[in-house]
């Protein structure tokens, strides 16, 4: 019966007060700002200003070294918090400019394609604050364990690695918690380090806003490491700098991918005195890279907020921490579809919206044109410029 009742219901948004920090590596302190609104106050739970402007690490000072990292070894990730906004789409970036500054570039060393930091339909609870300063309890690592491989190869010295995150569902935002660490090793060039690809940036001004009807970016330029598999892929935002050799540090011909993330059937909390604008869309800039890609998976639906459908709804988290088992499911791959001749030709108003199109196609509208985005993930139908997986009511998760 509850799992029933999940599937019917639908994802709200709680405030802003449960939002993710990092807690391993431990993140730079952010200061708290109040201001008019939630979007354009800051702290350690808050997203970046919608225009950029605290880009990147939230512009506050950096902070010591917290942790060793050798070339070529696994680490952690440990996030906190219970607003996953349905998940979303992330990257584990790293730079060796100790003070980030605009320019500053940061590369790819992990990527974590859709249900990411965890799969859920929406937001877990409660939100209690924590007394240590960062307001969360939540600790999402002992749900869905989560981790970055540090690139072969890269020099040793002083960095800067940060965890970004753009979320599914609510407002249009990009999360940037920043830490400085140690590269330990061998003295070596900068080589490996140039090989990677520059960061994926979006929600932060630029002309790059990403739909909410995207559930799991496929990020055209990801890494050497991936988790998940992309389903969407967002013609914009994607740096010029792609890296050299494409494939990483790890001298691979692409990057490695690795199975999604586990499934938590936690209920989703609800703030039904919060609203959220509709997105806006990705603007000029940007290849529609990957439409015919064929890497799928599976994608969520899209429902409609109604105060109904919390009447009898009661937040329940597990009794105990669970490591959950990995769980991803793969569609077999569409047949590669050619974009008819004049189609990118075609005229469109609204940027970002969805048109289906001919033999399972669908054009996304950026820069007043419509972009043909290529065949529909498998398992998948577009009606009515809405994108949902076949035969199922209500989110999956």
């Amino acid at each position: 019966m509850r799992s029933t009742t999940l599937l019917s219901l639908l994802a709200f948004i709680p405030a802003i007060t449960a939002h993710i920090t990092m807690f391993e590596p431990k993140q730079w302190n952010v200061p708290e700002v109040i201001r008019a609104t939630v979007e354009t106050s800051d702290g350690n739970l808050n997203p970046l200003q919608h225009d950029g402007s605290n880009f990147p690490c939230h512009g506050v000072a950096p902070e010591g070294p917290v942790a060793t990292y050798l070339p070529g070894t696994s680490q952690s990730l440990k996030l906190k918090g219970s607003a996953v906004h349905a998940g979303g789409s992330g990257q584990m970036v790293i730079t060796y400019d100790t003070t980030p500054k605009k320019n500053t570039v940061f590369r790819v060393m992990t990527s974590y394609m859709g249900d990411h930091p965890i799969k859920a339909s929406g937001n877990l609870g409660p939100t209690d604050r924590d007394p240590q300063g960062l307001k969360s309890e939540l600790e999402l690592w002992k749900l869905n364990p989560l981790s970055f491989t540090v690139p072969k190869g890269l020099p040793k010295g002083t960095a800067v690695v940060a965890w970004t995150w753009f979320n599914h569902m609510g407002n249009r935002e990009m999360y940037m918690q920043c830490a400085t660490v140690v590269i330990g090793g061998e003295e070596t060039s900068m080589d490996a380090f140039m090989k990677l690809p520059g960061m994926f940036k979006a929600n932060i001004g630029g002309g790059c806003t990403i739909s909410d009807q995207i559930s799991a970016i496929d990020f055209k330029n990801p890494g050497p490491e991936v988790f998940g598999k992309g389903i969407t892929p967002v013609p914009c935002g994607e740096p010029a700098d792609t890296g050299a050799g494409g494939g990483g540090s790890s001298g691979s011909s692409g990057p490695e991918v690795k199975p999604g993330v586990s499934s938590v059937a936690l209920s989703p909390t609800s703030d039904s005195n919060r609203t959220y604008p509709s997105p806006t869309a990705p603007a000029a800039g940007g290849d529609a890279g990957g439409a015919g890609d064929d890497r799928v998976s599976t994608t969520y639906l899209t429902v409609t907020p109604t105060p109904s459908n919390l009447a009898n709804f009661q937040t329940s988290l597990p009794s105990a921490p669970t490591t959950l088992p990995e769980s991803t499911i793969l569609s077999p791959a569409p047949s590669k579809t050619d974009a008819p001749a004049t189609a990118e030709l075609e005229p469109c108003t609204v940027e970002g919206q969805i048109t289906c199109g001919e033999n399972s196609t669908w054009y996304m509208c950026a820069s007043g044109r419509k972009q043909f985005m290529g065949p529909l993930a498998a398992g998948t139908n577009c009606t009515a410029g809405k994108i949902a997986k076949r035969g199922v009511r209500g989110f999956y998760f």
